[in-house]
């Protein structure tokens, strides 16, 4: 038994020993998950669609719209490259090649998390770092989005690894790479602002420390420079300095009602109270078992390179603690603070692995943990892609019947796609979209629904019956009869979907008589 024990011994550390095969089978598992559970025939929706209409525009006219931008369009530019290298014969093709992409990236990026764990910890714990970020779940369901998250993820890693390596030009380099991620989420400018607190702090006892300050903000304004001038001259502004004035002015807009210091008290903590609720549920399943230890033991080992860490975390919080201020819930806003939980979550294991004999193989049974707990988190999760679908094939019918409908979010976000040409590429522009979506909001009957609504083009109603529906469509779907008005087109469990949809034509002439 011991023989056996120490043959597996063997084999593990010529594993952990061997970084390229152990990142190539850390990359493969976690390249299989995302690729089985990747939406092959489900159209892009809401942010992904504007993020593929803005590429596919660029590989169309061979340069950056000047017609339209928006805030964030490092994500689209880049992926605009692709799309201009391989050319799928569909509409779905492209957006295929859009997740996919994504997904790349997300895979990819276990290779900058293992450089920045090793700046912290020896290669085994490194790799376990990796494993950690190729296998948390909520990173593998938003590499299927098709969204800025991967790559803004990618280049901020890539940004710390650069910073924290002793050679001074890949510490300039990293200013450079950290404004590349403020062009896909500008919220990296915050990352700029925590490289910049530990430039002084690494170099304050050196000579002409200003003057270095000047050039490394240089490198980053100079790589910030042509998007934002691209930005002003065809969307009014940067989307970068500018948006915090205006977000300022946000927040004292929402916050006027009342006494401002009660309601700006009150703003603040609705913000703290939702940040500390997501950011507890994001740490489920993986981070929660490691990172809170993880924060007690960098902070009893205070140096220069854990300060990064400690600082790094709570700067780069702060744009996520605006979003859920607004409130915007979403776990993504927390995503950028991963890389830096998987370097926490290591100094419990190391603890833990000083007082074993086989620490290897403890490694081992973490990452299958790991694994493990990952997988029953994204089966509890999952997205019916069957329920996806179904929606998609009633967009279809509802884009070739009809000219304004209620919306039913979020499968009223489909409408769109429904309506855009299967040969592509094609502008954005040309695209005709007939189909009006009408807002249920502030309604409490249908009566006054319809009456505001006809000078809308309103001409169906799209009800299924759920439980975020407003109780006046809700009682279209079960009662009908009561509604002589409404002439039913269509009933898709009459055409074999399991997802209940209802139909209705509005008689105007009935309605009004």
């Amino acid at each position: 038994m011991s023989s056996n024990l120490v043959f597996v011994e063997k084999k593990l550390d010529l594993f952990f020993n061997n970084s390229f095969a152990s990142l190539f089978v850390i990359g493969s598992i976690a390249l299989f998950i995302r690729i089985y559970l990747f939406p092959l025939d489900i159209p892009l929706t809401l942010d992904a669609l504007t993020y593929f209409w803005y590429a596919s525009d660029i590989n169309i006219l061979g340069h950056l719209p000047t017609n339209y931008t928006f805030a964030n369009n490092g994500w689209p530019a880049f992926l605009s490259i692709f799309f201009s290298i391989i050319q799928p014969e569909n509409v779905i093709g492209y957006m295929n090649l859009q997740r996919f992409v994504s997904i790349i990236i997300s895979t990819l990026t276990i290779i900058p998390i293992y450089f920045l764990c090793k700046r912290f910890f020896e290669k085994p714990y490194a790799l376990l770092g990796s494993a950690i970020f190729a296998f948390e779940p909520r990173i593998i369901q938003n590499s299927l989005f098709g969204i800025t998250e991967p790559l803004y993820i990618i280049l901020g890693t890539i940004a710390l690894v650069l910073f924290l390596n002793p050679n001074k030009k890949l510490m300039y380099a990293s200013f450079g790479v950290t404004a590349l991620s403020a062009l896909v989420r500008s919220e990296a400018l915050f990352l700029f602002f925590v490289i910049s607190i530990m430039f002084f702090a690494r170099y304050r006892k050196e000579g002409k420390v200003i003057a270095k300050y000047a050039l490394a903000v240089g490198i980053f304004v100079v790589t910030l420079f042509p998007m934002a001038m691209y930005r002003i001259d065809v969307y009014g502004n940067d989307a970068l300095v500018s948006r915090v004035p205006n977000e300022i002015s946000h927040v004292l807009t929402i916050t006027s009602n009342g006494s401002f210091g009660s309601s700006l008290f009150l703003y603040v903590i609705q913000g703290l109270a939702n940040f500390f609720k997501f950011l507890g549920w994001s740490m489920i399943p993986i981070f929660i078992f490691f990172v809170p230890l993880g924060g007690v033991m960098i902070f009893k080992n205070r140096n220069l390179q854990n300060w990064t860490i400690i600082l790094g975390i709570p700067i780069i919080s702060l744009p996520a603690l605006y979003a859920y201020s607004i409130p915007a819930l979403d776990t993504r806003y927390l995503f950028f603070l991963y890389p830096m939980f998987c370097v926490l979550s290591i100094f419990p294991v190391k603890r833990l692995s000083g007082k074993v004999k086989n620490y290897n193989l403890l490694l081992i049974l973490i990452i299958g943990g790991i694994l493990l707990s990952s997988s029953i988190f994204l089966d509890y999760k999952k997205i019916d892609y069957q329920h996806e679908r179904d929606a998609f094939g009633i967009a279809k019918y509802i884009t070739e019947n009809a000219k304004g409908v209620n919306v039913y979010y979020p499968e009223s976000a489909y409408l769109i796609a429904a309506e855009m040409p299967q040969k592509w590429p094609v502008l954005k522009s040309s695209i005709p979209f007939k189909v009006l979506l009408v807002s249920t909001e502030g309604y409490d009957s249908l009566k006054k629904y319809i009456e505001s609504s006809e000078d809308y083009n309103l001409t169906h109603l799209v009800v299924d019956g759920e439980k975020n529906r407003p109780n006046f469509l809700n009682d279209v779907f079960f009662h009908d009869e009561k509604y002589p008005y409404l002439i039913k087109e269509f009933d898709s469990k009459e055409h074999g979907y399991s997802y209940h949809v209802k139909i209705y034509k509005i008689d105007y002439d009935k309605f009004r008589s």
